[in-house]
């Protein structure tokens, strides 16, 4: 029989010319015995079934509080979606807000998003320009340069991603916090480094929040169940 030589052939193609799709590595270190009895309660409830899609509701409403309780942001429980960690969130949002053949706007380090764009067909750039769809940012790039990326992002239709997961800073400055802005920022982050392993993110706010979760649902359905109750005994204790 002859290989197809035509199947899946333009996706194939990007997979191809990804470099070095590794994740970063995590120093894993012991978890709290409170963690643990956690996971091991789930499983003793018999938590090994499907969860809500989005999430347990316990763990989407400490997102939300959370969001309002650091950054003075409104986030609705209903608009955050438990990711398989923020890998998942990226690509996840990557793959809606970033149109093929648009540009990414990423004035800092474009390492965590180039594989998902390159697997989109999306380029990154770090000046502005035309074809921006989006602007991707975190607490590490510099104050002065994010809040003019901002005051320009209030007079176009740019999507806004603010990632939480992998910064190395954490001042209380979010984007969500202008009213022009608020309905196109979606905020990441993750347990990754606390937890390494457990695969457990999110991602909330904006008016695509539910067209995310559909996404995101698309892909994995839901985040494994026992990982969700460790991870809100870990952020309820250790945060």
């Amino acid at each position: 029989m002859q290989t197809p030589t035509t199947l899946s052939r333009p996706l194939a193609q990007r997979v191809a010319g990804l470099h070095d799709p590794r994740a970063p590595s995590a120093t894993a270190t012991a978890l709290p015995a409170s963690v643990i009895d956690a996971a091991c309660a789930a499983l003793d409830r018999g938590e090994t079934h499907y969860t809500d899609r989005p999430g347990i509701p316990e763990f989407r409403a400490w997102v939300a509080d959370h969001l309002r309780e650091r950054y003075k942001i409104k986030i609705d429980p209903a608009e955050v979606t438990i990711t398989c960690g923020s890998t998942e969130a990226r690509f996840v949002c990557l793959t809606l807000l970033a149109p093929p053949a648009s540009a990414v706007l990423c004035p800092g380090d474009s390492s965590p998003i180039r594989g998902a764009l390159h697997l989109v067909g999306a380029k990154i750039v770090d000046a502005i320009q035309d074809d921006i769809s989006l602007l991707y940012i975190s607490p590490d790039v510099y104050r002065e340069t994010s809040t003019e990326l901002l005051r320009r992002a209030e007079e176009t239709d740019w999507w806004i991603i603010y990632d939480l997961s992998l910064a190395k800073t954490d001042p209380p400055f979010h984007p969500a916090r202008n009213p022009k802005l608020a309905s196109r920022v979606v905020t990441i982050n993750s347990l990754s480094a606390s937890m390494p392993g457990w695969r457990l993110g999110w991602m909330a706010g904006s008016e695509m929040a539910l067209r995310l979760r559909a996404g995101k649902q698309a892909i994995t359905i839901c985040t494994t169940a026992v990982s969700q109750w460790a991870g809100l005994e870990w952020v309820r204790t250790q945060l």
